[in-house]
């Protein structure tokens, strides 16, 4: 059973058990972004303490696992509403989320591991030290290859947070997420950087975490996007400038998909100079969107799957072998976990897929020398089982029929 335990911000010391706390909804893990939440304290039951255990921006509110020790997620309290009918109402933020309160000052990195830079930013102006922070540990994964000169300005006036997205998005650029420690039982958060999060899976062995439909899989959701912002074919990375003058990347183009231009301009930061940096933002910008989004989220037991931040966390790959309706060859393959959300019964990964696994679904052609069967009137019948309507428009190539006759068709 989850469990739930106030701790002091400034220290990671436990404050007070929270037994009776009701969340509004499921818990929330994303690489590289803060989640926001809400939770009510029903003063009967409450812990004696609770108006200390509840001090906004003074103390956090942290997820225990089924073993009361290891932490699954936190939040700091930002907003807290007590009243006479409804108790204590707490809104929450995901520490993420305090990157956005701490600004960055004056500071230059010339060809420093990028990983060192997000180490180096969150240690100088995040963690306590000259001013008050928060007891925060940077744990860098794996090697950290990738050099950067970057020089950041107080009068930019960009927070941590900011200053993390902009180096994440550049080509290459770093992952980073924030979890929860609980050493000698403080508990305190943990920022893990690298150029790849988690543990890919070993080359010609499958992952460690599976899920399976029939077995412990609930429910599964394929979800393509092309909406704006997610999906474009032709990309510029652009900044600010003076008068008619503005730095801005070329065009990057990728006309394979059957799609008409979409295009995306956006800015990625406000102080970029150099030609090179706008050009890998776009490259990078269009090798994410250049065929949408898919994304594939598989809701399952929680006594039964995988154990989250045991079995796998954040930017693992995991497998998955799904059989349903929905997908009648089968949904089988290995995606990275990008997010996740977790209720007391349940566990769901959110997974990237790499859109090339559409085409193994995409029945819609071309289909060679199928058998057709005319029913008259201008409708066929394929190979004995589906219909194809005469207002259902296809390209028909190699026809050796006429209508309202039996024969063979390749249809486009």
């Amino acid at each position: 059973m989850l469990s739930y335990v106030s701790v002091d911000l400034n220290t990671g010391r436990v404050l007070a058990d929270l037994r009776n706390i009701v969340f509004s909804g499921a818990h929330k893990g994303t690489i590289g972004r803060y989640e926001s939440t809400s939770a009510s304290l029903p003063l009967d039951g409450a812990p004696s303490n609770w108006w200390a255990a509840t001090r906004p921006l003074s103390t956090a509110i942290v997820c225990l696992d089924d073993d009361g020790q290891t932490p699954l997620q936190g939040w700091y309290i930002d907003d807290r509403d007590t009243s006479h009918g409804s108790g204590v109402q707490l809104s929450l933020m995901s520490i993420e989320g305090y990157l956005d309160r701490r600004d960055v000052g004056d500071v230059t990195y010339t060809n420093l591991g990028q990983n060192h830079i997000v180490k180096s930013v969150v240690e100088a102006f995040v963690k306590t030290g000259a001013k008050a922070g928060i007891p925060i540990r940077v744990q860098i994964d794996g090697a950290d290859t990738n050099l950067r000169t970057i020089t950041y300005r107080d009068d930019s006036d960009k927070s941590v947070l900011t200053v993390l997205s902009d180096l994440s998005a550049m080509l290459g650029g770093p992952e980073w997420t924030c979890e929860w420690e609980n050493v000698n039982n403080l508990i305190t958060p943990v920022l893990r950087t690298a150029d790849r999060l988690g543990t890919p899976a070993p080359a010609g062995l499958g992952p460690a975490a599976w899920f399976n439909l029939p077995g412990d899989v609930t429910d599964a959701h394929l979800i393509e996007s092309f909406k704006k912002d997610v999906g474009a074919n032709d990309v510029m990375a652009v900044s600010s400038g003076t008068g008619d003058a503005r730095p801005q990347s070329t065009h990057h183009t990728f006309t394979g998909d059957n799609r008409p231009t979409l295009e995306h301009r956006w800015t990625p930061s406000t102080s970029i100079t150099q030609q090179q940096t706008l050009e890998d933002h776009a490259e990078r910008g269009l090798q994410a969107m250049k065929r949408g989004s898919v994304a594939l989220t598989i809701t399952s037991n929680r006594q039964a799957a995988p154990k989250l931040n045991k079995d796998w966390r954040l930017g693992d790959d995991i497998g998955f072998d799904l059989t349903s309706p929905a997908w009648p060859k089968g949904l089988t393959g290995k995606a990275r976990a990008i997010g996740w959300e977790l209720t007391e019964k349940e566990i769901t990964p959110i997974l990237l897929v790499d859109p090339s696994i559409l085409d193994a679904l995409d029945t819609s052609g071309p289909l060679e020398d199928l058998e057709v069967t005319s029913l008259g009137r201008g409708d066929y019948l394929l190979e004995g089982s589906r219909v194809i309507p005469g207002d259902e428009t296809w390209t028909i190539t190699d026809p050796d029929m006429t209508d309202n006759t039996d024969g063979t068709w390749t249809l486009d």
